[in-house]
């Protein structure tokens, strides 16, 4: 306790020192940065499940072909809901029309909405998905295919229902796209009237849950393990493949900017407790000399350390709660009101990481200082680094690396970072000696100020290279996370350009192929390509089933368990992209490409024969080839594209989509009334939920930037600090002999610029060369130059480093001879 007292009282005495500032700072940056993208990540993850449950119509789905009984699942305190689903024919005097019918209770949707029209032209207004007692609702087109407007009746079964509106909006419409029959609402209780359903009939029943987040888990967690192999359950993130793309990269791009902060603001904390070790070796040497034990020493620096640990990552974990709560009131206010508080996980790591941090720089120094000798009083030497400290040192960076990987979640970004930053360090190293060589050519050029200041950058060469290093090494952490940043918005931006489709076209057949690409010549309008599609359940591989593969215990994948929508072509989809053999374009032979997802999943290479059944036939392909697929493209995609020869004798509907201009309802119309086969669906309103999901995700991934420049600027900070004493000393001596504060100035002015511009050119180097890898390796983004980091650069490295470097020696110009020869003494 005697020891806590006096090393607090020491600390608080020191409290204004500028090194033990800078040591507090970076710390509580890194745990803020930290902090906020735990928290952030939790929200961000919470939030795409929300917007997933919107579109499923719940926050838990689970289909069967037969109902589950009351008891069979535990969902306490849960709401709940149940549909039945079927096909069925709708009659009336003109005809008759396949429709998929969904049977609703009155609890559906517990997520999103419904959009009931009384007109084709009307957007909607929300409303119950279940009707009234002898009305349904119906998909707009059912009106002209069966000839019949809003209020009149029409058959199913035997019974007759009076069509009370339109089915403008509904959840899971964003799955429907390759549905092939109109869509139907009925109340459930009236399903038995119509004497549809009979023993064999083919149905599916759907149950939906909805509840916190902590419920959902829970329910996940105790009910999958009773599902069989004919049941699916759906989550939130199942229900928004337009949105997981996005978020999934903005969760690896918030644990990539954290680990750089982290790593930026270690870097500070190390630089700040060298300098705060050095500070007290005359200290330490006096406590010897008053009898003080090594012991004791080490318990007495080690107080403070963790009395500043403690505070440092108490604050910043303060100040990342305060910044994603400012950020989610601001920019995400609907969902700041529906998510649950803050989970304690985010907390313990961000706290850890900057104890661990702190303790892996700080401690080799406390080492050292316990070990200075009390002869140190009379002589200046100063102990080496022990043995014990540098092992230390090397299990303190095993720990970091391994909170990192419990972080990041990634070994492959944790091992991509790493074996980047190394060759950065290294190559940084040398070049930076390398590149204040090539700085004493400037010498003669420059005025007196500046090139007394270039003198002193070759004279203290070695000081100098460290800091240039640290400062190259900052900028090009930083201009990697923004490098990476750019792109990854641009990225966003080009997944939903302004032509994006919003009108899918279902049920064409191939007669009307030609006629509706003359219908949209006409009117100027954009279509992607129209692909066949034909239906088939994917059985066995390379002569086995998949049955005999995977045997009774392994689980199925849900490609297995229902018929895929498959189709042929020669040409590649311009959204798909091969990552493994070659695509079969024009061949002969049957050959299929496969996407990379489905492959891994089911183990399929290039090279293995895949076995179908399509429409009560056996057919084989060989894969050629594995594409990836981006499902948020906003364009029909498929999992398998067969070559032409192998699918071409079956019959097969046609799928495609197109612009329909923002506002207008005449196009559609007129083409539902050209061709009212054709089922179209709408994608506006997921399209608006994309831009408006993406427009968030970037003000996030600026807040995490604004954290790397704070963390980048406490390194700079910390290296200027490191040879602060220096400048002093020789800053007395010039003063002594004549030299002006207006004289100093310039020459520190002309060392900053100089150490920012060559720094920034480095960066640039490192930025390029790293942020290629980054980019392409864990974002999936495509590589590409950036000539205007070039000129970027250099000149925010001059900038930023000047700024820091003028602020950080604001006091050296200024000290009067007789005071710092005084203080010296």
């Amino acid at each position: 306790m005697r020891l806590l007292k006096l090393a607090l009282k020491s600390l608080r005495r020191e409290w204004r020192s500028t090194d033990i500032r800078v040591l507090l700072a970076a710390l509580i940056i890194g745990v803020g940065s930290v902090s906020t993208t735990g928290f952030l990540s939790d929200r961000m993850e919470r939030a795409l499940t929300a917007k997933g449950g919107e579109f499923l119509g719940a926050d838990v789905v689970i289909s069967s072909p037969r109902e589950i009984e009351q008891g069979t699942l535990s969902a306490p305190n849960m709401q709940r809901s149940t549909a039945l689903e079927f096909s069925s024919m709708l009659a009336t005097d003109a005809g008759f029309q396949l429709a998929s019918i969904r049977a609703v209770d009155q609890a559906f949707p517990l997520r999103g909405t419904v959009r009931i029209a009384q007109a084709m032209t009307e957007p909607g207004t929300v409303r119950n998905a279940m009707p009234e007692r002898g009305e349904i609702y119906v998909d707009p087109q059912l009106l002209p295919l069966l000839s019949v407007e809003v209020g009149d009746t029409v058959e199913l079964g035997v019974a007759r229902f009076k069509i009370a509106g339109l089915v403008k909006d509904e959840p899971g419409r964003a799955g429907a796209v390759f549905g092939i029959s109109p869509r139907v609402f009925m109340r459930l209780d009236e399903v038995p009237r119509t004497e549809i359903l009979q023993p064999g009939s083919r149905v599916r029943w759907l149950h939906f849950f909805a509840g916190t987040p902590d419920q959902v888990g829970e329910f996940v967690e105790q009910n999958k393990p009773k599902l069989d192999d004919t049941m699916r359950l759906r989550g939130g993130r199942d229900g928004s493949e337009a949105v997981s793309g996005a978020f999934q990269r903005t969760e690896r791009f918030g644990k990539l900017a954290s680990l750089v902060s982290l790593l930026l603001a270690a870097l500070a904390v190390t630089l700040a407790a060298n300098r705060y070790a050095y500070r007290h070796f005359d200290q330490a040497a006096l406590m010897r000399c008053f009898g003080m034990r090594r012991h004791s020493l080490r318990i007495y620096y080690g107080l403070q350390i963790t009395a500043i640990g403690l505070l440092g990552s108490g604050l910043g974990v303060l100040l990342g709660y305060t910044a994603h709560a400012l950020l989610l009131k601001f920019f995400l206010p609907d969902l700041s009101e529906r998510l649950p508080s803050v989970h304690w996980l985010p907390i313990l790591v961000a706290m850890a990481s900057g104890l661990l941090a702190l303790i892996g720089a700080a401690l080799p120094s406390l080492l050292r200082l316990s070990h200075v000798p009390p002869l140190r009083v009379l002589r200046r030497d100063l102990s080496p680094l022990t043995a014990s400290a540098w092992l230390i040192r090397a299990f303190s960076i095993l720990s970091f690396v391994l909170l990192c990987y419990s972080y990041a979640g990634s070994a492959r970004m944790v091992g991509a970072f790493i074996v980047g930053l190394l060759v950065l360090v290294v190559v940084i190293g040398g070049i930076a000696l390398l590149t204040l060589r090539a700085g004493r050519w400037l010498k003669g050029l420059a005025p007196g100020a500046w090139r007394f200041g270039i003198a002193q950058l070759w004279r203290h060469r070695m000081a100098a290279s460290i800091q240039l290093g640290a400062f190259a090494l900052a900028l090009t952490l930083m201009g990697i996370v923004a490098l990476v940043r750019t792109d990854l918005i641009d990225s966003w931006r080009q997944q939903l350009p302004p032509d994006a489709p919003n009108q899918f076209l279902v049920n064409i057949s191939e007669q009307q192929v030609p006629q509706i690409e003359q219908f949209m010549q006409q009117r100027d309008l954009s279509i992607t390509e129209i692909y066949p599609m034909v239906r088939g359940r994917l059985v066995g591989k390379n002569g086995k089933l998949f049955d005999e593969i995977l045997g009774d215990e392994e689980p199925r994948d849900n490609s297995l368990r229902r018929e895929l929508n498959l189709s042929y072509g020669q040409k590649l989809p311009d959204n798909n992209q091969i990552t493994a053999g070659q695509w079969h374009g024009e061949t002969e032979q049957a050959e299929l490409s496969i996407e990379s997802g489905l492959a891994e999943r089911l183990d399929i290479k290039v090279g293995d024969q895949l076995m179908f059944t399509i429409a009560d036939r056996d057919v084989a392909a060989t894969v050629s080839s594995i594409r990836e697929v981006k499902w948020d493209s906003m364009q029909p995609n498929f999992f398998i594209i067969f070559s032409t020869q192998a699918l071409k004798e079956f019959p097969a509907n046609y799928i495609a989509a197109f612009r329909s201009p923002d506002g207008d309802v005449q196009t559609v119309a007129s083409f539902v009334k050209q061709f009212p086969t054709v089922t179209v669906i709408s994608v506006d309103r997921i399209i608006a939920e994309v831009e408006q999901l993406i427009a968030q995700v970037v003000l996030a991934v600026e807040l995490l930037l604004g954290f790397l420049l704070l963390a980048g600027v406490a390194v700079l900070a910390a290296a200027l600090l490191a040879s602060l004493d220096e400048r002093r000393h020789e800053a007395v001596v010039l003063r002594t002999l004549g030299a002006s504060q207006v004289f100093l100035r310039r020459s520190l002015l002309a060392e900053f610029v100089i150490l920012g511009v060559f720094a920034g050119l480095l960066a640039a180097i490192g930025t390029e060369a790293v942020s290629q890898l980054i980019s392409q390796q864990l974002f999936d983004l495509a590589a590409k130059l950036h000539p205007w980091l070039w000129l970027v650069s250099p000149l925010f490295g001059a900038v930023i480093v000047t700024l820091s470097g003028l602020w950080m020696t604001r006091k050296v110009a200024k000290v009067a001879p007789a005071v710092a020869l005084r203080e010296t003494a």
